[in-house]
């Protein structure tokens, strides 16, 4: 009968100080890869636990020999998470996805991590984590779709992310708008203009005169001068002022509509 291994004991209090201050000494004491992966189990404060984690996934895909082994051992984790999703090996977004299912309270976690691999996730999952309750659920599943919007026609992008701007919670609305800046056809156009609203939720308005700003199509800077037309002293006046004037290729046309405008 084979004799069972202990485990390795945890570090204590002062070993973990000072692993931790080793950590931070990186460029001149950095720790091996195979160091960090025999001493990420035995450390017990997750800070610490989870900058190793990084710093292991940070090795790159050779690490993941090491990572591996660790998934079995130690299962689902953090760090690991962590790990996985910087090493970018196929055998680490193949060890995430069989998470995925059982992450419970990790389960953003593991969405951010997969997005590297955005364009290789089933599209279920994109709109699984994309119509989930969650707002990090929902953040992780946007980061999945940025890899996958360009192939997508304009219909079908906003199918997915119409919902999402109508989203109680600035931080979902505001990525959202981030991604859809990144197309130019007009029903996106006229998705992003419509968050464009005095009494939205903190931050959205000006998101959206920046996205349009950034788009920088004629059809955009229509959409601003429009909206400057309806929102002239107010708060937002000077955002919209601060996206025309950046508009160098359409900056004579621009000047036209301004001067067209009824003077305060």
């Amino acid at each position: 009968m084979p004799i069972p291994v202990a485990a390795p004991a945890a570090l204590t209090t002062d070993q973990q100080a000072a692993l931790a201050a080793r950590m931070g000494r990186w460029r001149r004491q950095p720790l091996s890869p195979e160091e960090l992966a025999v001493l990420l189990p035995r450390v017990s404060d997750p800070h610490l636990a989870l900058a190793m984690g990084e710093r292991l996934g940070m090795a790159g895909p050779g690490a993941i020999h090491l990572i591996l082994p660790l998934c079995s051992s130690e299962g689902l984790s953090l760090p690991l998470i962590k790990a996985l999703g910087i090493c970018h090996h196929p055998q680490a977004r193949d060890q995430l996805l069989q998470w995925l299912n059982h992450a419970g309270e990790h389960k953003a976690a593991v969405l951010e991590a997969l997005a590297c691999w955005g364009n290789q996730i089933d599209p279920s999952i994109i709109e699984a984590a994309l119509a989930a309750p969650g707002q990090d659920e929902r953040l992780a599943g946007l980061g999945l779709l940025t890899f996958r919007s360009r192939n997508l026609t304009s219909q079908a992008l906003l199918h997915l992310t119409e919902p999402l701007l109508n989203d109680i919670r600035p931080e979902v609305v505001i990525a959202t708008l981030r991604l859809l800046q990144r197309r130019q056809e007009p029903n996106i156009l006229a998705a992003i203009d419509r968050c464009i609203q005095i009494n939205h939720l903190p931050g959205v308005a000006e998101m959206a005169i920046q996205a349009l700003g950034c788009i920088g199509t004629p059809l955009s800077c229509e959409l601003l001068i429009a909206q400057l037309r309806q929102l002239q002293h107010t708060s937002l006046e000077t955002a919209i002022h601060r996206q025309l004037q950046a508009q160098v290729r359409h900056r004579h046309w621009i000047q036209g509509q301004l001067m067209a405008m009824p003077s305060p």
